[in-house]
């Protein structure tokens, strides 16, 4: 992901996440300058097809919905997949598994020992299927029916 990016991705944050609140470009300009191994994005003919965002977290502590960091947390275990969403036009193609699979690689590499997400939107099934579990965490802003997970990396 780059900057010439981001006015993209909010849009598709807009598209994928309603009724949330849109946490907006200045979320995603953060997140970027913070952690720019973490943010990924797939592009196809038609443009920017998916991202995902993520960076080092503390197990059960993601943050609010809409909240900036800051910093990266001091004493980080776990690498939070803040937001991943995918284009209508090319769900069903497989591309979460791609995404974990490379999260998981960059957990490794930078010393995490696991991966966590808030699942929205009735997704816990689908990160289910790509080895996260449901854990304790306190959700803020994420609505109801919003599901803490953790995966090994």
């Amino acid at each position: 992901m780059t900057t010439a990016h981001l006015p993209a991705v909010a849009a598709l944050e807009v598209l994928c996440h309603a009724p949330l609140p849109p946490e907006g470009e200045a979320l995603f300009v953060e997140r970027l300058a913070l952690f720019p191994r973490g943010c990924l994005v797939v592009t196809d003919q038609e443009g920017l097809a998916g991202y995902a965002v993520a960076h080092p977290a503390r197990r059960g502590e993601p943050p609010h919905l809409g909240e900036t960091l800051g910093a990266l947390p001091a004493g980080a275990d776990c690498l939070h997949l803040h937001d991943l969403a995918l284009h209508p036009r090319v769900r069903g193609q497989r591309l979460p598994g791609g995404a974990v699979a490379l999260l998981v690689a960059l957990a490794r590499a930078e010393g995490l020992a696991r991966l966590s997400l808030v699942a929205v939107h009735g997704t816990a099934p689908l990160w289910a299927r790509q080895g996260f579990a449901p854990a304790e965490a306190a959700l803020h802003g994420y609505g109801g029916g919003a599901v803490y997970m953790l995966r090994e990396a």
